[in-house]
């Protein structure tokens, strides 16, 4: 706000114009941003709220400042719970990337021997009862490794029982922490909304909450990671050159949460609205 409308608000300004003023520079302060008034400015301001109904509409605002702060505060919270699943889920993406490389390092050593047979012998002696985290060594009938990251379960107590994919293989790890991100993210997107709409409602338009929110907003919507391959939202292998014999591979290897996909759990935005920001934050 130009310097001439904020001596225009302190001297004649409506009671609505005030206290915009004064709690823009308020959250500004709390989010370590420039003030846009000086301290005799904030005093000023302060003190000429005088009637009843202007203390009134004061103390209110006062609480649903300080109810958007500490929702503010828990959505920040909510946002490295999202982090952190994403860290997990590109820690395992990159130990996928690795074992596939591996494979391919130790297949183009086999592939110099050219007896299938003398091959197969090698990669057993080689590969026996090594297995690279969260994968499965097996071998073909060319003798050429193949790191599988989903398998069966082994040993089953019971042999009748029907044979499950192993919950420590990659791939299911992989979805597992897919599923736990989404779930982070709609919690995320639902307490969002949730504050938007409670300032909306309450009228309690302050720019820098918004602004605020939005730059937490904005860190979600960053790819989860920078290899085309692994990411959902995208239709194609790689950004650098056009394949249909690896784009056809995509599915396989999106892992990564549609963003633009996931929706508003009703159910938490309520919860969140209603125990939590209409009860002031309690």
């Amino acid at each position: 706000m130009a310097k001439k409308n904020i001596s225009k608000a302190l001297t004649s300004g409506s009671l609505k114009q005030r206290l915009i003023l004064y709690f823009e520079d308020k959250a500004r302060s709390i989010y370590g941003i420039d003030p846009i008034l000086t301290e005799a400015e904030v005093i000023s301001i302060s003190d000429s709220f005088k009637k009843p109904n202007e203390i009134k509409l004061f103390n209110k605002w006062l609480n649903l400042s300080k109810t958007v702060a500490y929702a503010i505060t828990n959505l920040q919270g909510s946002l490295f719970e999202v982090k952190m699943n994403c860290s997990d889920l590109r820690g395992y993406i990159l130990t996928w990337n690795a074992i596939e490389h591996s494979e391919l390092l130790a297949n183009s050593i086999l592939h110099e021997i050219k007896d299938p047979q003398k091959r197969i012998e090698i990669a057993k002696k080689g590969s026996n009862e090594i297995d690279l985290l969260f994968s499965k060594t097996t071998i073909d009938k060319e003798g050429y490794l193949d790191l599988k990251i989903e398998y069966k379960k082994e040993n089953l107590k019971d042999k009748k029982e029907p044979e499950v994919i192993d919950k420590m293989c990659l791939a299911s790890l992989m979805a597992k922490v897919k599923k736990a991100t989404e779930t982070s993210i709609i919690k995320f997107i639902s307490w969002e909304k949730a504050i938007l709409d409670y300032m909306e409602e309450e009228g309690f338009n302050i720019e820098t909450y918004k602004t605020i929110i939005n730059d937490l907003s904005n860190s979600i919507q960053r790819p989860l990671i920078g290899w085309e391959k692994y990411l959902s939202d995208t239709k194609t292998f790689s950004i650098f050159k056009e394949s249909k014999r690896l784009d056809n591979l995509k599915s396989k290897y999106a892992v990564t949460p549609v963003i633009k996909e996931l929706e508003v759990d009703v159910e938490i935005y309520n919860y969140f609205k209603t125990e939590f920001l209409k009860n002031g934050g309690e």
